[in-house]
């Protein structure tokens, strides 16, 4: 677990706090790896299809124009 990267503090943090390491089978903590992998990955993408609707938004509205002060 100390090897893994970054992005996997928060699932190993819960994994240590809330399961014996001792007991638990090396593909039971793979398989909460990969399943916390998979809802970064799923929210990652979510966000970058979310920001490119924002811009499409932002570019057909004219960008900035008609916002902040007259």
């Amino acid at each position: 677990m100390r090897t893994l990267s970054y992005k996997f503090d928060a699932i190993a943090v819960a994994i240590e706090e809330s399961k014996e390491l001792s007991t638990m089978k090396v593909e039971e903590l793979q398989c909460s790896l990969e399943a916390h992998e998979q809802i970064v990955n799923e929210r990652s993408k979510d966000r970058r299809v979310e920001q490119a609707l924002q811009a499409q938004t932002s570019k057909k509205n004219g960008g900035n124009k008609g916002k902040g002060k007259n």
